[in-house]
């Protein structure tokens, strides 16, 4: 079976690691986190009209939310150390 890729490896990646991490490897975790982000925002930006960002949000939602509470906490685990 082949292995998650994309957000869905780093959030596992993160959960599994978040007591623990690696400061290197959750750096890169969360520049691949912040890509993400950064590339969602302007996609939802160029959604046309309100009904059309609903929509977007309704599919991507569970994602951003997850995504920007895991790069909040990977920022403050690496400001900690």
């Amino acid at each position: 079976m082949a292995q998650p890729q994309g957000i869905s490896a780093d959030l596992a990646w993160w959960r599994a690691h978040r007591d623990g991490a690696d400061p290197e490897a959750a750096r890169r975790v969360l520049a691949r986190l912040t890509a993400w982000k950064v590339q969602h925002d302007e996609d939802r930006a160029r959604q046309a009209g309100p009904f059309f960002k609903m929509v977007w949000d309704g599919i991507f939602g569970d994602d951003d939310g997850a995504v920007t509470e895991a790069i909040a906490e990977i920022e403050t685990a690496l400001a900690d150390r």
